[in-house]
């Protein structure tokens, strides 16, 4: 039985498969209810025909393994420290991303909540174009001079869009003075959840958090 073959009618492994055939790059897969092998026909995406010209495979395209959960976390907090480092603002978010452990997920090194939208990259060019150029140089000014800022709500490709600005001026213990909060809310219409991202730089925003 072919390699190719063997991996589809494996029952541990899935029942699509990329070769080159033809000099095409392809798909086959296994119906495992009716037992037969197939090929997606060319432009196609889901119709195909039974196939067995085996030998005449030139190429298997295994899919790579899944990536170890550490690896996954190192990579994620990296991108975080990579955007962190053009920030010209401190807060206890930088902090977190700065001192992060790459052992841990970014949930347990505090950084976000553990979700689907965890280092989701949201420009403040994007939020530009829907917020409008006044709400847009109110936030950046407010950023700039470290002043308090929280915008009305406007559309953002179909969810209620917000920008916010919390400058810190005292200690807590976890908050330092010249601190920097701010972030942009993407909402469900006429509801108080959504998706929530910090401004990890002058020009971006980051995925944390969802309600």
């Amino acid at each position: 039985m072919h390699e190719a073959e063997q991996y589809l009618r494996n029952p541990e492994t899935p029942n699509s498969l990329y070769i080159q055939y033809q000099g095409r790059r392809r798909r086959l897969f296994y119906n495992r209810d009716q037992n037969i092998c197939g090929i997606i026909g060319i432009g196609r995406r889901r119709y195909g025909f039974g196939f067995g010209d085996w030998d005449n495979i030139e190429k298997i395209f295994k899919p790579a393994p899944d990536k170890a959960p550490e690896e996954i976390n190192r990579r994620l907090i990296c991108k975080f420290q990579r955007e962190a480092a053009k920030a010209g603002f401190t807060s206890p978010f930088i902090r977190n991303i700065q001192n992060a452990d790459y052992r841990k997920s970014l949930y347990k090194n505090g950084i976000t909540t553990g979700t689907c939208i965890d280092g989701q990259i949201i420009t403040l060019d994007a939020v530009r174009r829907y917020c409008g150029e006044t709400t847009y140089r109110c936030f950046c000014e407010a950023v700039r001079s470290r002043t308090p800022f929280h915008s009305g709500r406007f559309d953002f490709r179909g969810y209620d869009g917000s920008l916010w600005v919390e400058p810190c001026d005292k200690d807590d213990g976890y908050h330092r003075v010249g601190d920097l909060a701010a972030g942009f809310s993407k909402e469900y219409r006429g509801c108080g959840n959504g998706y929530y991202y910090l401004l990890i730089n002058e020009q971006t925003f980051i995925g944390c958090d969802i309600d």
